[in-house]
């Protein structure tokens, strides 16, 4: 029978349109925001890799805001850069740990990640200024080189600073670290003695956040799907400003040995086999809200779209769009989807009908989500770039266009 719907006429032009976008692609970014109120999956230790005493000032995720009398009038804990919460120090009174107060080298350590290269590694900070130089400076000549290198007490030494590091898992060793440019805490031009009195020791960024970032460039050299690394945030350093806290962690990466499914990376349903239905039940579980833990397959303590990104991304190494799961986003897929028939009918879909952006329908909405990935036609992760010929396209549309009207 002749199908005269106007449905494939504008599911040809969605696919045309997508066609148009940008070949850029968007690789997982996990993102820490502390915002559940926990530390999640990161570990706080000290620099023996052991739990920090009772005693010792440590860091706590907080939504608290502080003001203090003087001499601290106008000292303020700058609000959570993302969210509601940030990571500070605790106890307050004792951060500098200064009048005799012994403190010990904390550190705060993410799981673990392969970095993708997409992207640059950013922590948004507030506190000291780095390290005990006479300057604030963002970079110096001897941070510790490893964990071990990090002394079990909080020193006053050009050696010792606060900041972060990106830890080589195999050989325990600190190859980038990244200290903060200036100080700031959260102190305005106002509130000096006074609510409402100039404050002379004001400097431009005392009080907001500062986003401290290791480049692209820069990581590019470590990028490797056979290396894995942490990040150790530390503080080691005892004296003036030699407090820190930190908000909003982004890596340009995928976590390791992931999953739920008891023990299957992705498997979210248990029956041992990591396959479309999994993804329906995942993309089922973000629509509603559903916040079990064998959802959230990228561990970062929440059940998101950042799941579904790194399952078909990460776990399965593949694209959105690539409904038959071999591996690459090409026409084979397009007409996998499309032969359900479920294209703008309002039936509910599942991602072998093209349920790609995860909302169970089958709209132009889940291929702008595919093509917007730029990777149609262009192989397996990994694969050398492609580009697909306008005739190919040009006849993979006069086909679906064929395929629809005689249905």
């Amino acid at each position: 029978m002749l199908n005269t719907s106007p449905k494939p006429l504008l599911a040809i032009a969605a696919i045309s349109t997508c066609l148009l976008l940008t070949q850029t692609s968007y690789a997982d970014t996990l993102v820490y925001g502390f915002d559940d109120g926990t530390l999640g999956d990161w570990q706080l230790i000290g620099a023996d890799g052991e739990a920090l005493p009772e005693e010792s000032v440590t860091w706590v995720v907080s939504n608290e805001e502080r003001e203090f009398a003087w001499p601290y009038t106008g000292h303020f804990l700058l609000p959570a850069s993302s969210g509601e919460y940030r990571v500070v120090p605790t106890p307050w009174k004792q951060r500098e740990c200064l009048l005799g107060v012994i403190c010990h080298t904390h550190i705060l350590r993410s799981p673990e990640f392969s970095l993708d290269g997409s992207g640059d590694l950013s922590i948004d900070m507030m506190g000291g200024c780095g390290n005990s130089k006479s300057e604030c400076a963002s970079n110096f000549d001897n941070p510790a080189g490893s964990p071990d290198g990090l002394p079990t007490l909080q020193q006053y030494t050009t050696t010792d600073a606060m900041g972060y590091a990106l830890l080589d898992v195999e050989t325990n060793q600190y190859v980038l670290h990244a200290f903060q440019s200036s100080f700031n805490d959260g102190r305005g031009p106002k509130g000096w003695q006074g609510i409402d009195q100039d404050n002379p020791f004001y400097r431009e960024g005392q009080d907001i956040w500062e986003t401290v970032s290791i480049s692209q460039a820069d990581l590019a050299p470590f990028v490797s799907s056979e290396k894995t690394y942490r990040i150790d945030i530390y503080d080691s350093y005892r004296g003036p400003w030699s407090w820190m806290g930190f908000d909003t962690v982004k890596i340009p990466g995928s976590l390791v040995d992931n999953g739920g499914g008891g023990g299957v990376p992705g498997d979210v349903n248990s029956d041992g086999i990591v396959n479309a239905v999994d993804m329906d039940e995942l993309s089922h579980a973000v629509l509603t809200g559903d916040s079990d833990a064998r959802f959230d397959v990228n561990s970062d303590g929440t059940v998101n779209g950042a799941d579904r990104s790194h399952w078909i991304n990460s776990i399965n190494n593949s694209y959105f769009g690539d409904a038959n799961l071999d591996g690459v986003f090409d026409s084979s897929d397009l007409v996998t989807a499309f032969v359900s028939g479920k294209y703008e009918t309002g039936d509910a879909a599942g991602w072998i009908d093209g349920d790609w952006d995860g909302d169970l329908l089958f709209t132009t909405g889940d291929l702008v989500t595919a093509f917007q990935t730029g990777k149609y036609e262009q192989g397996p992760r990994g694969a050398a770039p492609a580009i697909p010929e306008p005739s190919s396209l040009v006849m993979l549309l006069i086909g679906v266009v064929a395929f629809l009207r005689r249905r």
